[in-house]
This record gives structure tokens, sequence and C-alpha cells, in this order.
């Protein structure tokens, strides 16, 4: 669907130059990023439309038959794992009249749309169409009307999918995190079930600015996260084709976690090294998955937008198989999972008033602490969307030269 920025959306790409700047004179976004319309509308095409997007992990369809759905945006998608075990992404939508063919999740062999019983298989494949053989041969119906199918890549257990079916692979961007994630065997950990939070009432890039930038750790989450100190804070120089932002976080003694006594709930990871038990990693791969790697445990976030000041919040936790064993397991899970709730629950509440105060007139572009060097590492990945967008319509617009 193609988008053509108006003069709005134009006149704000043209302000972005400071923003994109790792150095002392750095601005944060323009308000308008955040609260308009008009850009969100833009950022569907230049940003969703365009990246990949992670819409959940393999273990919430571990058998053939399992499906469940997901919204980006305006599309209503189905995650599905095959016969053969495959999993696809494909569109929700009957390409009929438009019906959709299946919400929410189970398990089944194929989808049929209730309206006229147009028949899909689990890879989106077209099965049956009653009546249509009066109008068109059904191989050339199957070609033509199959459910269409999204490009689909797992990483580290992740699903990710693409509505370009000619985008370059995402791992190859990931490599920095890669390295960093080998030793917590993400792809072997088992999921626990995920939390959502609804009508969030805040853009999606205030969500990840709150997972990135660590300056503010030591003021809103003064207590339970006192044993990462933003002063311990690091970070991982950012180049043009990464997909990844991230930096790690030291901690004050080693195996600390989220917990009353700051120490991990669980046994530390058996592959870590020293050094990761003695820190945690945050990490982004934009627009729509957070990641924080501690020393017993992996927390993951989905955030799905919905408009440019509402999403749909998704967070999940991961641990290795020996500690979801342990005997206390349960006990020890309800824990750890409180204490990060206690975290998001914090965060949140600071979205909402972030959001509040863009909408104001009196708001102003403020200066970039020295702890805050991830968000301009994230404005440059979405302004190398931004820009590529717009110079594929012929249009030459501000700092995007220098992108």
């Amino acid at each position: 669907m193609a988008y053509y920025p108006n003069e709005e959306v134009l006149s704000i790409l043209s302000q972005l130059g400071p923003s994109l700047l790792e150095t002392k004179e750095a601005r944060s976004m323009p308000a308008e990023c955040y609260t308009s319309e008009e850009f969100f509308k833009f950022e569907k095409e230049a940003v969703y439309a365009r990246s990949w997007l992670c819409v959940g992990r393999q273990e919430q369809i571990p058998n053939p038959g399992d499906y469940y759905s997901i919204s980006i945006n305006d599309d209503p998608l189905l995650v599905t794992r095959d016969k053969k075990g495959n999993i696809h992404v494909v569109s929700a939508v009957c390409q009929h009249r438009g019906h959709l063919v299946a919400e929410g999740s189970g398990n089944c062999s194929t989808f049929r749309c209730p309206l006229h019983w147009w028949t899909y298989g689990l890879d989106g494949e077209l099965v049956s169409a009653p009546e249509m053989i009066r109008i068109e041969p059904f191989d050339i119906l199957r070609h033509d009307h199959s459910l269409p199918r999204l490009k689909t890549e797992i990483w580290n257990g992740f699903i990710f999918c693409h509505f370009d079916p000619d985008a370059p692979p995402l791992a190859p961007t990931l490599s920095k995190l890669d390295a960093e994630m080998a030793n917590y065997r993400v792809d072997e950990l088992v999921a626990m079930p995920f939390v959502d939070v609804e009508d969030c009432e805040w853009n999606w890039k205030i969500m990840i600015e709150s997972s990135l930038e660590p300056y503010h750790t030591n003021y809103l989450h003064k207590g339970p996260h006192d044993f990462a100190p933003s002063q311990l804070a690091g970070f991982v120089d950012f180049d043009e084709d990464d997909g990844q932002i991230m930096h790690p976080t030291g901690f004050t003694h080693v195996d600390a976690g989220f917990s009353p006594d700051m120490t991990a709930n669980f046994p530390a990871i058996s592959t870590l090294t020293l050094e990761q038990r003695q820190r945690m990693t945050i990490a982004s791969v934009p627009p729509m998955l957070t990641l924080g790697l501690m020393p017993d445990q992996v927390f993951w976030n989905i955030i799905l937008p919905q408009g440019p000041g509402r999403i749909l919040f998704r967070s999940g936790l991961l641990y290795p198989p020996e500690t979801v064993a342990l005997p206390d397991f349960e006990e020890r899970y309800k824990r750890a999972n409180d204490s990060i709730q206690e975290i998001n629950a914090q965060d949140l509440a600071a979205n909402a008033s972030l959001q509040k105060g863009l909408r104001s007139r009196l708001s102003r572009r403020g200066r970039y602490a020295a702890l805050e060097r991830t968000l301009p590492q994230l404005n440059k990945w979405l302004a190398k969307r931004y820009f590529d967008y717009v110079r594929g319509l012929g249009i030459e617009v501000g700092p995007m030269k220098t992108v």
C-alpha cells in the first residue's frame, strides 16, 4: 500500500538531524514523531511494512496444526505450524471477500472461512472454494487466491516475519547480539505464559526507549534496580546495518536479580561466563522486540502498535529446562514474575506520562544525557528507514543525505 508523505511528515523529517548525534549536542526527537496521526501513517509503510517484525516464540505453536493470531497495525495474521513442523505467517484475510478465516489460537488441519467455506491449508494455500469452478479452473484460483504468506525467519526461538518476500535475511544484522546471546542458549529455553497489558496510551517508540536507556533506572526504579546502577552501564557502537540496539549494565555483585534481596531467583544459567553473571544486557530488535539477558532468566517484550498513541504490551520470561524442573519452580517463578511486573508497572506509568507531556504545546526537544546514548542509536535505525522510503519516492529532505 503506497503512502505519499504530506508536508507535515516532510517537515518532521527535516528536523531529525540533532536526534541522530551521539554527542553532547544531541536532542530528542520532535514531539510530533510520537503524537502525529499522519506521521504514524507514514511509519506504517516506512517502518512496519519494510522491517523484520517479531510476532512471538516458537513455543507458542509446539505441535503440528497449532496456530495463533496476531495483528500488525491493519493486518490480521496467523502464525501456524504445518504437518511437517514448518512455521508460517500468513494473512488471516479470506481472499474471496475479506472475512477473517480464524482468530484467537487453537489446533486445526485447515482454516475454513465461515462466510462461503473457502478453505486454506496451514501454509495458506487454497484447498477448496465451493462453486468457484464455474468461474475459474481451480489451479488458477489457487495460484491467485491463496492466503498471502509472509517471509519468515526463526532467530533464537523468536518468530519474525517480513511483508517483503525479497527482504534480505535478518540474522546477519544481529551478529553483535547473537554473540552475546550464544551462552544463554535462548533457542533452548522454556517460555512461560506471556502477560498482555492492553490499551497502553503511548507511542511504540517510547516503549523501546524506556527499555533501552539506563539513565532513568537510578531514579524511576530506585530500590528494586539498585543492583544494576546507571553508572555501571556500558554502550556498544552502532553501525548503519545493525538490526539491534543494545547495552550492558554491570552488577554490584555476582548473580544479582530482581528480587527482594537483589539476588537471582534461580541458579545461574550454567553456560554463562563469570563476566555475564555480573551484568545484564538489554537489547531491542526494532520495531517490536525488546530483550533482557539476566544470569538466571531472559525476559522479552513484544510491542504491538495500535495507533500513534496506543500499544498492546506483551511480556514473557524464559528459563533453562533444568530450572523449570526444580521442585519449587512455581513458587520461585511467581516471585520472579512479580518482580519483573513491578519494574514494568513503573515504566508503563512513566510512559503514559511522557505521552501526555509530548502533546503539550510547551514540550521541548530535550538534551540527551550521556547515559542515553542508545536513543540516538535507535533514532539512526529509524531514520535509515524513514529516508530510504522517501528516497524511493524520489524525495530529498532534511538530513537524509548524512544518514
